[in-house]
């Protein structure tokens, strides 16, 4: 054989490349059967591990079926309890419904309305704060609450008193909280007190007509600012839009003055201003603001009323102003006393005092001009800047509660 691929050597090279062609081949098979088996054996459908983490994911899916059920069996449950416990008095609401929709048994007829003046003078129901409270929020911690009514004295129980006299508690007339806000100083907004405005309850219906008036004839020459259309002079309520043309009015900076003027200035209402300090203070520096406030405003009142605010009478009550605040009063307040601005029938001014919640009101003194006490009070209600831009807003909103309803029929509602 090895003679003749001597002899031969084309078949020789043949044979050799046959050969290398073989063992090649041999050598790639063993090479890809090697991974395969390999591979195999790391599939993860065919791990053991593989199976013990299906069977665990199913038995948490399992625990979130069971806790999503006992869930919605447990709210199922609470539903129940409050249809069936009533705990939101509904059944009473339908009680009434029902018994308000029944028909007299003695065949009178019933007309639906408020209800009617039992007394001679007009139906108040009363609404004591926000949801019925008896305390209203001040939105201070320091001052968290004002009652939304009080009782103050009237002019002859003052008759006759000193400066400094004790008052007789629970007696007088019962005013209610038309709004209220908190007094604040300089650019930091340093809180000083919080300030409500009281209306007596029997002179609501006298506020409310005198709204009514203002709303419809307006003291200014702008004609959009009155309320027009048939039946404007005879309503006897504001719907919305002109219950906002007297809102924007109220406060107008230039007009606000004169409405205000036209709705406190003559006699019939009785309000008053509560006053309880957020941080201690003193009567001179609570009287010096005011006279500061009361001096501006006849200044700028030269010249649309020349004369009213430059006689010597109006001079001499400036000084009577001062007397109740005077030196002899000139110890501190501190905060959480309750001082009270009276401004009665006829425009008079008397100052109270409270040092203590468990302690007696003592009598400050009484101030006759009504000018005094009507321009103390448009410090806080009128003009382009007043001593408590949220009071008025409030006291604002107050009003707008009162003319919603037909005159005679008001609804007090606080804040």
């Amino acid at each position: 054989m090895a003679s003749t691929l001597r002899q031969n050597p084309w078949r020789a090279y043949q044979s050799l490349t046959r050969q290398q062609l073989r063992t090649s081949r041999l050598s790639s098979r063993h090479l890809s059967t090697t991974p395969l088996r390999s591979n195999a054996s790391n599939n993860p459908l065919r791990s053991r591990a593989s199976a013990a983490a299906d069977l665990q994911h199913a038995a948490q899916a399992q625990r979130r079926m069971i806790l999503s059920a006992a869930g919605i069996i447990t709210c199922a449950a609470g539903l129940y309890g409050v249809i069936k416990l009533d705990l939101f008095g509904l059944n009473e609401l339908d009680t009434n419904k029902d018994d308000k929709t029944t028909p007299p048994k003695n065949g009178a007829m019933r007309m639906d309305g408020p209800v009617g003046f039992t007394n001679g003078g007009p139906s108040l129901i009363t609404i004591k704060g926000q949801d019925r409270l008896e305390q209203v929020p001040t939105g201070t911690s320091t001052i968290p609450t004002f009652p939304s009514t009080i009782r103050l004295p009237t002019p002859e129980a003052t008759e006759g008193k000193q400066t400094g006299d004790d008052l007789a508690p629970y007696a007088g007339e019962e005013y209610q909280l038309l709004g209220l806000g908190i007094r604040t100083v300089s650019f930091l907004s340093i809180q000083v007190y919080v300030v409500g405005l009281y209306v007596a309850k029997s002179d609501i219906t006298e506020l409310q007509r005198r709204l009514l008036r203002t709303a419809i004839h307006p003291p200014t020459t702008d004609d959009d600012a009155a309320i027009s259309g048939a039946g404007a002079t005879a309503a006897t309520s504001l719907v919305s839009p002109e219950r906002q043309q007297l809102r924007e009015l109220l406060l107008d900076p230039e007009h606000g003055d004169a409405a205000w003027s036209a709705i406190i200035k003559d006699n019939g209402i009785r309000t008053a201003f509560r006053i309880v300090p957020t941080r201690n203070t003193d009567f001179m520096h609570l009287r010096d603001g005011w006279v500061r406030g009361i001096t501006a405003r006849a200044q700028a009142k030269k010249t649309a009323e020349p004369g009213e605010f430059q006689d010597e009478s109006f001079g001499s009550s400036m000084n009577d102003f001062k007397a109740v605040f005077g030196s002899g009063k000139g110890k501190s307040v501190p905060k959480g006393q309750t001082l009270v601005l009276m401004r009665d029938a006829h425009g008079a001014l008397d100052a109270l005092f409270q040092p203590g919640a468990d302690k007696p009101v003592k009598w400050m003194g009484r101030v006759a001009d009504e000018r005094i006490s009507r321009l103390v009070w448009l410090n806080y209600l009128a003009g382009k800047n007043v001593s408590s831009e949220g009071a008025r807003a409030s006291i604002v909103d107050g009003l707008m509660t009162i003319v919603e309803r037909p005159l005679g029929t008001v609804v007090q509602k606080v804040i």
